[in-house]
């Protein structure tokens, strides 16, 4: 989709301060991408308006978080459930998507039918929820914003497997199978299972971004008359340029099911852009997370980061300093240049090489990619001291961090609606992150 979009160059510095807020919208968990950003406001002094999710009681109704809940987080939060999506939102004649799935047991995951009627209404009843939801947040975030405040919203809402038993047993297959055990990701994506993870995905991950940009546009013309700015950025995946031996290659993950999604958050983006609204979408590079975990593999094109390092990266004693910690985290016979060279094999694979085809993407995975991409994350992990302490987990908060720092000096000057951050431009500011 589009054309490829890449920022190559550390933006200047940005100019938010102790006046200004930071408003996430969507739940902050530990190790993902939207540390980095908060990281980044706290060291600026910006003011932080976090928000929820919500929770579900023992009814699967949704609530705000409990008095004990809220004194494990951050403050000030905004707390109105903001959950998305709609796999437990009832019909009209009352089932919800997941009712619907309730006894279908794994080996019959691919014949299992849905009433897409009934789906529909749920998906429209969860929009409706979700809208309303946002609606009342903005009410009270507006009290929460100082009148002389430039205000940066980062929408990190993503994700949304319908949570019906059968369906991360499916998917598991699907990510991490092989053998007996590998399912294509095509045949589960064009079943009925499938298909309902498709509209989850769109309401959670795309249409999200949508509802906070419609619906906030009267606080946002209020600010903007008082003469301050607002700016919206979102974490996206679309692939990522990794240095491979001596040239940067886009390549991505796959199957990444998720995809369709990312692709409808950059069209809102471009949407709202040719509006005038000051909104872009970051294409991340692959992290390892504790959402991330269910993807074998995702890790693999970590390791490139290395060598991007080694090449961009003008602060070398910093290098040389994440190199030794991650060097101390392998067995003795092994070293950093034998994960190197075992990557560019993995990515000169003609099997692999199928994957780096911009045009293509979202690709679906086929089992001699899935056997190649497990073997080779195996092996890698292999050589660890301990699955516990892992190099990817280093590099993972080099991301992050270095993404962090991009989104918010872009924002004020954003300039495109959506941007891809490569290993290019993540080691050229992993120097100056302590500045």
């Amino acid at each position: 989709m589009g054309t490829y979009h890449p920022l190559r160059d550390v933006p200047q510095r940005h100019k938010y301060g102790s006046g200004d807020v930071l408003v996430v919208f969507g739940e902050l968990f530990q190790r993902g991408y939207a540390n980095g950003i908060v990281d980044e406001a706290k060291k600026a002094g910006m003011k932080i308006i976090y928000s929820t999710v919500g929770r579900r009681d023992e009814n699967l109704q949704l609530r705000c978080l409990t008095s004990d809940e809220l004194r494990e987080k951050e403050a000030p939060l905004v707390n109105v459930p903001l959950e998305a999506g709609f796999d437990l939102e009832p019909s009209k004649q009352g089932p919800s998507p997941v009712d619907q799935l309730k006894g279908i047991k794994l080996s019959h995951w691919e014949s299992a039918e849905l009433d897409f009627a009934q789906v529909e209404e749920s998906q429209k009843a969860g929009r409706i929820r979700f809208r309303k939801a946002v609606q009342d947040y903005l009410v009270q975030l507006e009290k929460e914003i100082p009148e002389s405040a430039n205000v940066l919203f980062v929408h990190t809402m993503a994700g949304g497997f319908p949570r019906a038993k059968v369906v991360m047993p499916a998917a598991n297959r699907v990510f991490k199978g092989s053998g007996p055990r590998y399912f294509s990701s095509q045949t589960f994506w064009e079943s009925d299972i499938g298909r309902l993870c498709e509209r989850n995905f769109q309401e959670v991950t795309g249409e999200t971004l949508y509802h906070l940009l419609d619906l906030s546009s009267e606080l946002r013309n209020k600010i903007e008359g008082r003469g301050r700015t607002v700016r919206y950025v979102s974490y996206g995946y679309h692939g990522t340029e990794i240095l491979m031996k001596d040239h940067y290659q886009w390549q991505s993950y796959a199957p990444y099911l998720q995809g369709w999604a990312k692709l409808r958050l950059e069209e809102i983006a471009k949407e709202f852009w040719e509006k005038g609204v000051q909104v872009s979408v970051f294409n991340a590079p692959e992290i390892l997370t504790n959402s991330s975990g269910i993807f074998l593999g995702v890790e693999v094109s970590l390791y490139p980061l290395i060598r991007a390092l080694k090449k961009e990266c003008e602060n070398k004693e910093k290098v040389d300093r994440l190199f030794q910690a991650c060097e101390a985290l392998l067995l003795e016979e092994h070293s950093l240049d034998e994960l190197l060279d075992g990557a560019d094999l993995y990515f000169a694979h003609p099997e692999i090489k199928k994957l780096t085809e911009f045009s293509t993407w979202p690709q679906h995975n086929f089992e001699t990619q899935m056997n190649l991409m497990r073997d080779t994350s195996s092996k890698f992990l292999e050589i660890h001291k301990s699955d516990k302490e892992l190099i990817v987990a280093n590099l993972s908060e080099v991301v992050f961090q270095a993404c962090g720092r991009l989104m918010i000096d872009r924002s004020q000057d954003l300039q495109s609606p959506v941007w891809w951050l490569g290993h290019d431009v993540i080691a050229k500011v992993f120097g100056q992150l302590d500045a």
